[in-house]
């Protein structure tokens, strides 16, 4: 309303606006020629590019989830994190590479430096432990290369394990980060495990159906997210910026998240007749001209939807 508002100064078009309780009532009048322009956003389909003619879109936005936060307690969270499989897949990693550092030391120190590397299993379990003490920069020094060979590959261990030291501590602090605030549902792969609930003949059902994630079509957001508070559904997918202002009016702080999805971008627009072509070769140029200008800038943040 605010961005036509903006462009009706420019427009000089005699017009009357009818309130609609559904989009489908308005896609409806817009097919039997009751309605010229829906300035309703809608986003852009193939459907909609084939019944109506479609202006420019005025607003980009991409895919959001809502769902039911997840109440775990952050300290079980933490040690689920800990004992995820990209951790001990990692763990298995260092141990792997440690291990044939210390062999090949061990191969090099055994006989010039029986003392410290002994012979046996004794004597690679020594490389181990030196292995370990250098990459953690500990350097007790009760282990200590003699022969030339093994200063060499003490060196580049050093080198070598200080990248690896860093890159495990990274992979750690990111697992444990990137869930600390998250919902069970963490990525769109999730949304194929469980039951997704999306608006009727929108762009984001389509995008369901394409990635092949199977769901329930509500009529009316209010309805879908209000089936993810109480618990008929694990999910409902839509506009994300949309879904981020229905939650914050009209539920209790914390009882829904809302996360960005990887998925395909949206394109918003208003749907004009084919019964008035003219209308939006008309519409556009203005339309333009108005969401470059700082008026369509104090929108966005008036509604804190960038």
């Amino acid at each position: 309303m605010d961005l036509w508002r903006i462009m009706s100064d420019s427009l000089e078009l005699d017009y009357k606006i009818q309130n609609y309780q559904t989009t489908d009532s308005i896609l409806a009048d817009l097919n039997n020629g009751k309605l010229d322009l829906s300035i309703c956003p809608f986003t852009v389909t193939n459907e909609r590019l084939k019944k109506y003619r479609l202006t420019l879109p005025f607003y980009i936005s991409n895919m959001g989830i809502a769902t039911r936060p997840d109440k775990t307690s952050p300290f079980i969270r933490v040690m689920q994190n800990l004992m995820s499989w990209n951790i001990f897949r990692w763990l298995i990693y260092i141990l792997g590479i440690a291990a044939v550092f210390s062999i090949i030391l061990w191969l090099a120190e055994r006989k010039h430096n029986s003392g410290q590397f002994r012979r046996g299993i004794k004597g690679i379990l020594d490389g181990i432990w030196w292995a370990f003490v250098t990459m953690t920069t500990v350097g007790y020094g009760d282990k200590i290369p003699r022969t030339v060979l093994g200063r060499i590959l003490a060196i580049l261990w050093m080198f070598f394990a200080i990248a690896l030291f860093f890159v495990a501590a990274g992979v750690v602090s990111s697992q444990l980060t990137v869930t600390t605030l998250q919902s069970e549902i963490k990525n769109t792969n999730d949304l194929s495990k469980c039951k997704v609930g999306v608006l009727d003949k929108s762009g984001y059902e389509e995008t369901l159906e394409r990635n092949k994630i199977r769901h329930i079509v509500f009529k009316d957001m209010y309805e879908g997210l209000s089936s993810v508070e109480v618990g008929l559904i694990d999910a409902f997918v839509g506009d994300r910026t949309i879904i981020k202002y229905m939650v914050g009016k009209y539920f209790k702080k914390d009882v829904l998240a809302v996360f960005p999805s990887d998925l395909n971008l949206q394109y918003f627009c208003f749907l004009v007749s084919k019964n008035q072509p003219e209308l939006a070769d008309k519409i556009n140029p203005v339309l333009i001209k108005t969401i470059d200008g700082d008026a369509w800038e104090e929108i966005l943040d008036r509604y804190d939807v960038r």
